[in-house]
């Protein structure tokens, strides 16, 4: 999957914060009691940083909402729980407490702090002044830490006692993506330099007043922004990076410096970094572009900054440039192909490299170099993470471990999570053959097995016609091995931005494996080439001719008698048919199929929506009949009572003007009623419900997953319900789906829009 098509889901907020000594437990019992499972990694991370107190301890942020946390510097990761924190932005180490820490989140009025090292969070101030502001960078001062500038997109904030109060800078430039205290400039009348998208700006008097510094530079669109200052020598040296150009067949932009602060600035694109035009073997553009800046804050001629490259092979591939004589030279000092070794100074990179390539994590996301040393760097992009701890000569993955034993891994070995998973996942499936195979269907990446009971996994993505997503597998009840699987090229489909319907360019289809998933071929004729979302095996039926039903998104249902061979279209009673966004597909024990179609919106911008809704087929799918009120309009999963048939759970997503929530029948569809646990409109007006679930031991305990406030429990058949707090229930918020460990009842199996998978005790034990 190219870079430009990769996914981003934006997630609401949280339900609650906690706080205090009663957050911290919660959160350790948590964590004690919950194993992420996955291959590691798989998505974008963003934000990395190290602590100048320990190097050990560092922090890397999700694009699905995650925040991860290391006590070993990388080599194994903790997720922190939703309730307290989300989307961080870069935290940011207090200069003299190594307990305290700061992070600003991704959405409005976030701004935290950890008294702990990062274990546990609250808020910095209530009431705060950035109501309504999305707060983006926090700078404090090293050697007097009571003077913070926090940058948010609308006002620049100031506070002089340490966080405890503060006040808006009228008139400041904001948005800042870097700033830099300088460290040599009078304690009273502190010199402070801040970038954002348009300009470089400078402050003598600690922030009240800022001048533009953007003057000498070629362009005032600034990428990134760097500085650093030694009190000791008195040297202050400043970095941006701007826009790459072609000027009378030269190469003109990349990095910028300044060493008289700001007042005027010179290229810095000097011997050893990557100033060729033309695109090279493996490239995607003829000129090389810069981004990311950073250094310690008391080196100023040691600087780092990432490319995009244009090509693949050194000299001319993305990398990290280091420079320490203020980029007068440079040398790359990142490459992460073992299959070069002439190049290569990471001998580990990671499952992706084998099973994907280099080009699949692509460029630097995000990176970052510890503020007290330049001997460590972070460096993320979408799908790995990987750290040096000698300033550049070598670097080690810091997402997912080999499972294969000792020796280089290789193409088709096993690996395992160290708890830095970021990944959509749809299913986790228990083999009824075989109990120790378990398998996880992704998004991204498609799909993996275990044959360990998800100790260690074997990542699949390149075995698939359909390499993207694996929305559903299903089981041949008498051949050991056989699966079906319900596979895209489109992915995140019911969510918000797959509402519109199947995207042309992006097919799918089914396929088929007889050897326990590991290969596959295609079994879609008949089918459109269109995203299939639920696959369903008719038991009953002859093995040697097996009736399966797939759902095929935007067209409709399909069946086929002959295992899969063929497929028919079967949408008759279908309704409205100008809405064929079929999502789920259920079969009772007598054979009664159900479907969930979901809202469609025509196109962005479309406020005039479609219905979806639930049908129900007693003859084999050859007709169906619409069950559900007007009131379901976008569902998405759905149960039916074990015993009592008539007992219909659905899962509804708030949205194009209509209510979600829980929707439940006792008749089969004749009436209905609504359900909706309370939930904290302070931190998000809406509930997104993803699917509803009956304990396997007792019908009575439902639960209830959501995308935007976690999981609900009822154990009065859906008439009251309690939010599953942080020791009952994963740290990821967004659960998609819960399936019971046929092996252990007491042991569920979460699986979550951006967490991976989670392994846990049943909330309700």
């Amino acid at each position: 999957m190219s870079a430009t098509s990769r996914r981003f889901c934006a997630s609401a907020l949280a339900l609650v914060f906690l706080t205090g000594l009663l957050g911290g437990r919660a959160s350790q019992a948590q964590q004690s009691a919950w194993t992420n499972l996955g291959v590691g990694g798989g998505g974008a991370f963003y934000n990395p940083a190290g602590s100048p107190h320990d190097p050990k301890l560092v922090f890397v942020s999700s694009d699905m909402s995650g925040i991860y946390r290391s006590e070993d510097a990388g080599k194994s990761w903790q997720m922190l729980d939703w309730r307290q924190i989300r989307h961080s932005k870069s935290p940011v180490f207090h200069p003299t407490d190594p307990n305290v820490v700061y992070a600003c989140g991704w959405s409005n009025n976030q701004f935290k702090v950890s008294h702990d090292k990062g274990k546990t969070w609250r808020d910095v101030a209530n009431p705060a002044p950035w109501a309504e502001d999305s707060l983006g960078l926090l700078t404090i001062d090293r050697a007097n830490p009571k003077l913070m500038l926090l940058s948010g997109a609308k006002n620049l904030y100031r506070s002089t006692d340490g966080a405890k109060t503060w006040s808006v800078i009228a008139g400041a430039p904001v948005g800042f993506i870097g700033q830099h205290i300088d460290q040599t400039s009078p304690a009273d009348k502190r010199v402070c330099f801040g970038a954002s998208a348009s300009g470089v700006w400078r402050t003598s008097d600690g922030g009240l007043t800022w001048t533009d510094q953007s003057k000498g530079l070629p362009s005032r669109e600034i990428r990134g922004f760097s500085g650093a200052s030694d009190p000791k020598t008195g040297r202050v040296v400043i970095y941006c990076t701007i826009p790459s150009r072609k000027v009378d067949g030269k190469f003109a932009g990349g990095v910028y410096r300044s060493t008289d602060r700001g007042e005027t600035w010179e290229s810095a694109m000097g011997e050893g970094i990557n100033t060729t035009l033309g695109t090279q073997e493996g490239g995607e553009a003829d000129i090389d572009e810069y981004f990311f800046l950073s250094q310690s804050e008391t080196t100023p001629d040691t600087i780092f900054v990432t490319n995009r490259g244009t090509g693949y092979l050194p000299p001319y591939h993305w990398t990290v440039y280091r420079s320490d004589d203020a980029g007068k030279t440079w040398r790359s000092c990142f490459f992460n192909d073992p299959r070069n070794r002439k190049y290569s100074n990471t001998p580990d990179p990671g499952w992706l490299m084998y099973e994907a390539s280099r080009g699949w994590g692509d460029r630097a996301l995000g990176f970052r170099v510890n503020p007290a040393t330049p001997d460590q760097a972070i460096y993320t992009n979408y799908g790995e993470v990987f750290i040096t701890m000698d300033g550049g000569k070598t670097w080690y993955q810091a997402f997912t471990k080999h499972a294969d034993g000792p020796g280089e891994p290789k193409k088709g070995d096993r690996w395992t999570s160290i708890g830095i998973e970021d990944t959509n996942c749809w299913q986790y499936a228990f083999d009824p053959h075989d109990k120790n195979r378990t398998y996880i269907c992704y998004t991204d990446i498609g799909f993996a097995r275990s044959e360990d009971r998800g100790k260690t996994w074997y990542p699949m993505m390149a075995a698939l016609p359909w390499r993207n997503t694996v929305y559903q597998i299903a089981f041949d009840p008498d051949v050991p091995g056989k699966i079906y699987a319900a596979s895209s090229s489109q992915h995140d489909i019911p969510h918000w931005s797959q509402v519109q319907g199947p995207n042309p360019k992006l097919p799918g289809g089914m396929a088929l494996s007889q050897d326990y998933g590991k290969t596959w071929t295609k079994i879609s004729e008949g089918l459109p080439p269109a995203a299939v979302t639920s696959v369903v095996v008719d038991p009953t039926s002859p093995k040697d001719a097996r009736v399966l039903y797939c759902t095929s998104y935007g067209y409709g249902v399909y069946k086929s008698t002959n295992g899969g061979k063929s497929w028919v279209k079967k949408t008759e009673g279908i309704v409205p048919e100008n809405n064929r966004l079929v999502y789920r597909l259920e079969r009772t024990k007598d054979g009664t199929l159900y479907c969930s179609v979901a809202g469609r919106r025509p196109g962005k911008g479309v406020d005039v929506a479609v219905t979806g809704g639930l049908h129900k087929s007693t003859d084999g799918a050859e007709t169906w009949t619409r069950i559900s009120s007007d009131e379901i309009f976008r569902p998405v999963d759905f149960c039916i009572h074990p015993t009592e048939l008539n007992t219909i759970y659905v899962a509804v997503m708030d949205g194009l003007g209509h209510k979600g929530g829980i929707y439940k029948t006792t008749d089969g569809g004749k009436t209905w009623t609504q359900s909706v646990p309370d939930y904290d409109k302070k931190f998000c007006s809406y509930i997104e419900g993803f699917s509803v679930a009956l304990n396997p031991r007792d019908p009575n305990i439902v639960y209830f997953l959501t995308s935007t406030h976690g999981m609900f429990l009822s154990r009065d058949a859906g008439k009251t319900w309690t939010a599953i707090g942080p020791e009952k229930s994963p740290p990821f918020m967004t659960a998609q789906r819960i399936y019971w460990d046929p092996e252990d009842p007491g042991t569920v199996c979460f699986v979550t829009n951006g967490g991976s998978v989670w392994k846990g005790p049943d909330p309700a034990k």
